[in-house]
């Protein structure tokens, strides 16, 4: 005999006879998940921090470099708002930042986390940490810091104002460190350069007496100076691409010396530098030998009268920075004591919990009066 089709209303009959049942069994079941919720999970307070990144060029020094080679921004990272395109460089160092471990790190060790989180060693704890914290970058530029805490408002307020102030301490560290280095690096550059502009003043004044060379005057004095006249905007342009090519080696070394090797600005700064050395070659092959010794020493002075100023002008702005001790994250938003609980979601999970009992009530009750059906059938 063919086995009966039960209809949408046949189920709602079958349901409608059983009602006691299931009333029963779900009030049982939200019964139950009423105490769950009340008495036995545990509330989570959440704390936000909002940190606004610095407007202006970024003073990061090596760190901004280093970080934006990292391929991808490590776990337990969000992203809530729109693409990944909309994000900035200083966005993107702040979220690596505040998710490295040296950040987890103090803050397992300030507010013992270990206990905290029970938990007997640090890997636990960080791993604890990272999964209770939600850090989100939205396009607007900001970088929002989100920290939850087990039954402690206080101690999720505290987290998450610490993120700001371990970001602030390694930012500020790390520029202290780079602008120190770079001092260093151009206050010894600078005592060579005076040093050489001297010696080179020198042979350029005993060369001109030797070989009666007077540059300043309107009528050539000497036959070294009818030599020389005719290329004089030759020997001019020579010295200013000479004077050009060291300032522009002078600023890849202290891009080597801060970044690394496939730096853009550094391949720019080399391939700069292959182009004025092709130029002035031309330069030098169409002056005369004796014009051209004239030339570079000429070119020799100017080219250390260019350094000894552009040296002085960079060294006076590493000391500045050196000397600012200007955060360079902004706290936008202050992390305050949450005044009510973030989870659990008490009557929410009750409602999920009963309407699910329904559902699987309902099911059995269906298959059930099916299965009877059929063995009366036989």
């Amino acid at each position: 005999m063919a086995e009966r089709t039960y209809k949408p209303t046949d189920v709602f009959s079958i349901l409608l006879r059983r009602w006691k049942l299931l009333s029963t069994a779900c009030f049982l079941v939200a019964l139950v998940a009423g105490i769950v919720n009340f008495f036995f999970l545990p509330r989570w307070f959440e704390a936000t921090t909002v940190i606004m990144p610095p407007q202006e060029k970024s003073r990061f020094g090596g760190l901004g470099m280093l970080l934006s080679r990292i391929p991808d921004l490590p776990g337990g990272i969000s992203r809530i708002a729109s693409g990944m395109a909309g994000f900035s460089q200083s966005q993107y160092d702040f979220v690596v930042i505040l998710s490295s471990r040296t950040v987890a790190d103090s803050l397992i060790e300030k507010f013992d986390l270990e206990k905290v989180y029970k938990t007997e060693y640090r890997f636990k704890a960080r791993e604890e940490l990272q999964s209770h914290t939600k850090i989100d970058f939205p396009p607007e530029g900001q970088v929002i810091v989100t920290v939850e805490a087990k039954e402690d408002s206080v101690l999720a307020r505290d987290l998450a104002y610490e993120y700001f102030v371990q970001l602030n301490n390694i930012l500020y560290s790390n520029v202290v460190f780079s602008a120190s280095n770079k001092r260093k690096f151009l206050e010894e550059r600078l005592a060579e350069t005076k040093q050489k502009l001297v010696v080179l003043e020198d042979s350029l004044q005993s060369f001109q007496e030797e070989k009666k060379v007077v540059t300043t005057a309107e009528q050539p004095s000497g036959i070294i100076e009818l030599i020389t006249l005719p290329v004089k905007g030759s020997l001019e342009m020579l010295a200013m691409l000479q004077a050009e090519r060291e300032s522009r080696s002078i600023k890849l070394r202290v891009k080597q010396s801060l970044y690394r090797s496939q730096h853009p600005d550094i391949t720019l700064l080399k391939k700069q530098i292959t182009e004025l050395d092709r130029t002035i070659r031309r330069i030098e092959s169409e002056i005369p030998g004796i014009a051209l010794d004239f030339a570079r020493l000429y070119r020799a002075v100017r080219i250390q009268e260019e350094l000894f100023l552009l040296l002085s002008a960079q060294l006076e702005e590493t000391r500045i920075n050196e000397a600012d001790d200007t955060p360079s994250a902004v706290l936008l938003d202050e992390p305050v004591i949450p005044e009510y609980k973030s989870r659990p979601k008490k009557l929410l999970n009750i409602l999920i919990t009963t309407a699910a009992a329904f559902i699987l009530c309902s099911v059995f009750v269906v298959l059930g009066e099916r299965r009877r059906s059929s063995s009366t059938t036989i």
